[in-house]
């Protein structure tokens, strides 16, 4: 190994070895990951792509977020979901890396300093929400690995390969289908600032590439849409059909204020840079106002006439997508690849402005102990997480919900059906038939909705379900007191892990973790 390969390998080992070390540590596996999972075991045992046996309903997102873990079961075995998971978990530590060295070599192309590496990686490899996504079962790492190639390609210094291109836009179609949103964010910006330096020539745009590329793309994507319309009778998820009913209405004079709402701090594009549901308090607040200062300075440092040509592509992607980060439910698998996006626009911004200062050592100084103290403070929370999880997956997943979902297979009768809002551990490991709100799962909770029936109160009178797994804040809530829904039910088990969560002297995020520690299980009388 040569000395000017050494710091590429390092990062590629510390690529892969961050999110494996967090597994070791916390073991994690998302809620969703277990929705998918049982159509993934449903496809390997021969039942097909789906959720309950016999029903086609597109109950998943990623076409690559099932068939992947699907893959795994199958060298796995059914049944054996830790040793499955594992293997998906290797695979998403490899792609991780595998960008990380895409992303190295784009950066000794372009010039990146070392400071800005630096900040670059610090950011990306202690992130939080991107460590965690790499290993808790969700699509995060296939999405960041083409996101990053997309990247990469496009800041080629030769023409764009089209089958790179291709490969990149059909591998984030079949990642996510709303993906289209990520590639037109990351090409629209190379479309506008064409020129490599100051004075120097603006660049052709490479549009044979790009259509041809783009081309492609859509015809590696093509076989599943065409299969997922012929199966299940649309192109659409039922998931997106089922949160679309709560989703929330954006008029245009509500997208006009997103930029200014980011810029006071009153948006969701700071939760780039903040702990997974933060919202849920037990953070300091410090977090906060650092997460809206990086947010605030990777949106919107294109606005600066000075600023590299690369650093002002990104940062005008990051800008783009923050109208889509702030319109929708920005659940925390959705972050990381907007986040890696916001890294990468602050570490070229960040390598302009140490080039700028070169001169005015203190000031350089001052804003490399600036960059140092943000890579500290993105570690020490990767650590605070890692305890955070930890927690969440031995009391509320292992304990709680997993337990729940057990004792209901042993338990209730095989044509049961149990209304939850918690579906993913609950409906894999009791395998009943669920009707979950709002209605991932569930055509019938979805029909409700659109009649009317918009409270828990209203589908259970409605659908009349064997079970029911309710928190206690639900139950003591007006709605259940104004129609007495339960007289029809009898309370059969509770599981409470909050005394657990509150003899535990240091627990960061504790909020997010109370609100999922006690479930209520009643069975129909």
């Amino acid at each position: 190994m040569s000395p000017r390969s050494r710091p590429l390998w390092l990062i590629v080992l510390l690529a892969f070895a961050v999110p494996v070390v967090f597994a070791l540590f916390t073991d994690h596996a998302w809620e969703d990951y277990y929705i998918t999972l049982r159509s993934s075991r449903n496809l390997v045992e021969g039942h097909g792509l789906v959720f309950n046996v016999g029903e086609r309903v597109h109950t998943f997102t990623s076409p690559l977020g099932v068939l992947v873990p699907a893959f795994c079961t199958w060298l796995a075995g059914p049944g054996h979901e830790a040793a499955a998971l594992w293997l998906f978990r290797l695979l998403g530590a490899a792609l991780l890396a595998v960008a990380a060295a895409l992303v190295w070599r784009r950066a000794d192309a372009l010039r990146l300093g070392l400071p800005g590496r630096f900040l670059l990686f610090g950011l990306l490899l202690a992130d939080a929400k991107l460590t965690d996504c790499t290993i808790n079962g969700m699509e995060t790492a296939l999405l960041v690995f083409f996101l990053l190639l997309l990247w990469t390609e496009l800041e080629s210094p030769v023409p764009p390969r089209p089958s790179r291109l291709a490969l990149a836009f059909g591998g984030l179609m079949w990642t996510r289908p709303d993906a289209f949103i990520l590639v037109a964010a990351v090409v629209l910006p190379h479309l506008l600032f064409r020129r490599p330096a100051a004075g120097a020539p603006a660049r052709p745009v490479p549009w044979s590439p790009l259509v041809r590329g783009a081309l492609l793309g859509g015809a590696l994507y093509l076989p599943w849409f065409a299969w997922a319309w012929w199966y299940y009778g649309s192109p659409i998820p039922h998931t997106i059909v089922a949160k679309s009913s709560f989703a929330p209405h954006v008029s245009l004079p509500d997208l006009l204020a997103i930029p200014f709402r980011t810029l006071a701090g009153r948006s969701l594009l700071q939760h780039l840079f903040l702990p997974t549901y933060s919202i849920f308090g037990g953070w300091p607040a410090a977090l906060a106002w650092l997460a809206r200062a990086l947010s605030v300075v990777a949106a919107f440092a294109w606005l600066l006439p000075r600023l590299s040509s690369v650093a002002r592509r990104l940062s005008l992607a990051v800008f783009l997508g923050m109208f889509y980060v702030c319109s929708i439910f920005l659940f925390p698998w959705y972050v990381p690849p907007w986040t890696v996006l916001a890294a990468l626009a602050l570490a070229f911004t960040f390598d302009s402005a140490c080039n700028a200062l070169a001169r005015h050592r203190p000031l350089l100084s001052a804003l490399r102990i600036a960059a140092a103290l943000v890579v500290a403070t993105q570690v020490a929370v990767l650590a605070a997480s890692a305890w955070q999880m930890r927690v969440q997956q031995r009391l509320i997943e292992d304990a709680g919900r997993r337990d729940l979902g057990l004792w209901l297979r042993a338990h209730a009768a095989p044509r049961d059906t149990v209304f939850l809002e918690s579906l993913g551990y609950i409906g894999y490991y009791s395998q009943l038939k669920t009707y979950d709100f709002p209605g991932l799962s569930s055509p019938e909770v979805v029909a409700a909705i659109h009649g009317g029936a918009r409270r828990y109160v209203d589908l259970i009178a409605q659908l009349r379900p064997t079970w029911l797994v309710l928190r206690p804040a639900d139950v003591f809530s007006p709605e259940f007191a104004a129609r007495p829904v339960l007289r029809d039910y009898v309370l059969v088990r509770t599981w409470d892990q909050l005394p657990a969560l509150n003899a535990l002297p240091f627990l960061p995020g504790r909020g997010w973790l109370e609100f999922d520690s006690q479930y209520l299980l009643y069975r129909h009388r």
